[in-house]
């Protein structure tokens, strides 16, 4: 017999994949009870309802999304801080409907996906409630102790910190929605004259230099296309 647990995560799991593979018009009761194999009345019983089990499939997008985000460490904070936002490109054109609804820009059924203030938390809190901005957080955090961005910003201020990743996460966020809109053209056509050069305006107008921004994109992209003939 199937534990309560296991009809819990069975109609995670269900409504996972039919996000993923038929858009948010399949979040229904019956079509989930239906994937999970068990009854509507189950939806209610594990999740309240329709609301709580898209805001549990939301909280799971966010948690493969911590994992999507985690990348090798280099010596090289900025070239690990655009690894992060490589990745962090390839999760929302893989999975353009979770991507969407983790972050709010639609709906399923009038229902959104719960959202949170990360400009009034510490870096520590970041850490523990919004563990995949936390990649961004942290790498910023490395950037600045390596002088890498201006002193003025505070390497041990949180706020400035905060800040700053927030300004990073906008640009890239910013990027992938008219990316999935169709405003780019082709995937990955505007990659190169538009998101990289965007980004290392705003590493220059953080205070590193042109060319060391330069550099680190270039190891980034190495690394990149390294491990790309890796797997």
């Amino acid at each position: 017999m199937t534990s309560q647990t296991g009809v819990r995560d069975e109609l995670l799991h269900a409504g996972v994949r039919l996000l993923d593979d038929h858009g948010l018009d399949a979040l229904q009761t019956r079509k989930v009870a239906a994937a999970a194999g068990t009854s509507t009345m189950a939806v209610y019983t594990h999740f309240g309802g329709m609301r709580g089990l898209i805001a549990a499939i939301a909280e799971e997008g966010l948690r493969q999304f911590d994992v999507a985000l985690t990348v090798p460490q280099t010596a090289d904070p900025v070239a690990d801080l655009l690894a992060i936002g490589t990745a962090y490109r390839r999760y929302a054109i893989e999975r353009p409907h979770m991507y969407r609804l983790m972050f709010g820009s639609t709906s399923a059924h009038g229902i959104n996906a719960p959202a949170r203030d990360v400009l009034t938390l510490k870096v520590a809190e970041i850490e523990h409630q919004h563990p995949s901005f936390a990649h961004v957080v942290r790498a910023v955090h490395r950037c600045l102790l390596a002088g890498r961005f201006a002193t003025a910003l505070g390497a041990d201020d949180d706020t400035a910190i905060v800040a700053t990743a927030a300004q990073f996460w906008s640009q890239i966020h910013g990027f992938v929605m008219l990316e999935l809109a169709g405003f780019y053209g082709d995937r990955g056509a505007a990659v190169e004259p538009v998101l990289a050069a965007m980004t290392v305006n705003l590493l220059v107008a953080l205070g590193d230099s042109p060319e060391r921004a330069q550099c680190s994109l270039r190891a980034e992209q190495t690394q990149k296309n390294t491990l790309g003939r890796a797997t």
